[in-house]
């Protein structure tokens, strides 16, 4: 007769490698890392849970309601945690899932699979082929290789009968409870995995979630100042007249930081940096720039492209070009190929056509969190 399994859910770890709480992380649904593994032990056939650890309100298990039997502190090993699971259980539970934390990815069909072949042989695991060779090392060489052919890698959940589970843990320490079963000369059935469920342990074993794309468009003016140096993109154009300004008057910079604060609804330089403070005079427009790429990254966004047009009679551009696209991805942080600059006249219309000064366009492209509430 096939009975139900209930869970153990391992989620003590401290997650160094992570570098932060990955079992709060959310997914692209919106749950995050440790609701989604509980819910797919739910969905494929486990009737409750024990979770071992010390979760917050912010991993999101009310969601889980009455199915949630208890949570319980974790020890200072997996057996010692595993083992204060099972004691948390009820003696209802004689088929024992345990499963860990981090694998928020694992199908229901696989906890199904495995709670029928554990009803049958008393124990099963999901188990996968090993694409690459492997070579036992030890003191910085190489030992001993193994026929690939016959390695299997090993995931959770792993699912027994409650009295083998006890029986391993009497066993001492183990990282892996298959692996004392089969030393204990138990049969343990093998399971085909899946490729999908794997153990979070690194920021990029996560799938980026899904982000949006907006664009911000930047427009600035200055007027010759034969007395000034001319700073074009950051960097110094020398034999050509200045700009006026109270900072160092860098109109293309000036652009662009308008259409970086106006991707993320962040105002305009103006407001961020005003005239009317002697602090800013005579400024390196490049901390302007520093701001406000600091104000993009407070909201998540990412910066993707920038197009500059500088728009005057003079300088003539294409010299300078090279020296600017290499200084502004520097400072930006974005590849010179995502970053194209050029430069147009007036055919001797307006003000840039009289040669009284100079104006430069911007917009950048960005991207940010889909679900991002600033």
């Amino acid at each position: 007769m096939n009975v139900s399994a209930w869970g153990i859910v391992a989620a003590a770890g401290n997650a160094q490698r992570f570098g932060a709480d990955k079992l709060s992380v959310p997914l692209a649904d919106g749950k995050t890392v440790l609701r989604s593994a509980c819910d797919a032990l739910l969905a494929g056939g486990v009737e409750g849970l024990v979770i071992v650890g010390s979760p917050g309100p912010h991993h999101q298990l009310d969601a889980l309601g009455s199915r949630l039997y208890a949570i319980v502190p974790g020890g200072s090993t997996r057996s010692e945690s595993v083992a204060a699971g099972l004691a948390a259980l009820p003696e209802c539970a004689q088929l024992v899932a345990v499963h860990d934390a981090a694998r928020p990815f694992v199908a229901p069909d696989l906890v199904q699979r495995l709670i029928d072949a554990a009803n049958e042989f008393g124990a099963a695991v999901p188990v996968l082929p090993c694409v690459d060779t492997i070579i036992e090392s030890a003191d910085g060489g190489l030992i001993k290789s193994f026929d690939r052919a016959k390695m299997r890698r090993v995931q959770t959940p792993q699912v027994m009968r409650r009295e083998l589970l006890q029986e391993l843990l009497q066993e001492g320490s183990a990282s892996d409870e298959s692996s004392v079963l089969i030393a204990l000369g138990h049969q343990v059935a093998a399971v085909t995995g899946d490729e999908r469920n794997i153990k979070v342990t690194l920021q990029s074993d996560l799938p980026e979630p899904p982000r949006i794309f907006v664009s911000g468009s930047g427009f600035d003016v200055h007027r010759f100042d034969p007395e000034r140096p001319l700073m074009l993109g950051g960097v110094l154009i020398p034999n050509e007249p200045g700009l006026a300004g109270h900072s160092d008057a860098d109109v293309l910079l000036h652009a662009l930081v308008d259409a970086l604060l106006g991707a993320v609804g962040a105002g305009d330089i103006g407001e961020h940096f005003p005239p009317s403070e002697e602090r800013w005079r005579g400024a390196d427009s490049s901390l302007f720039v520093t701001a406000a790429m600091q104000e993009l990254q407070r909201v998540g966004a990412r910066l993707e492209h920038v197009d500059l047009t500088l728009i005057g009679e003079q300088p003539r551009l294409t010299p300078h070009k090279n020296h600017i696209r290499e200084y502004l991805s520097e400072l930006l942080k974005l590849p010179p190929t995502r970053i194209n600059l050029k430069a147009t006249t007036t055919e001797g219309l307006g003000f840039t056509g009289r040669g009284e000064g100079l104006a430069a366009q911007a917009i950048a492209s960005l991207s940010l969190p889909a679900d991002e509430e600033r």
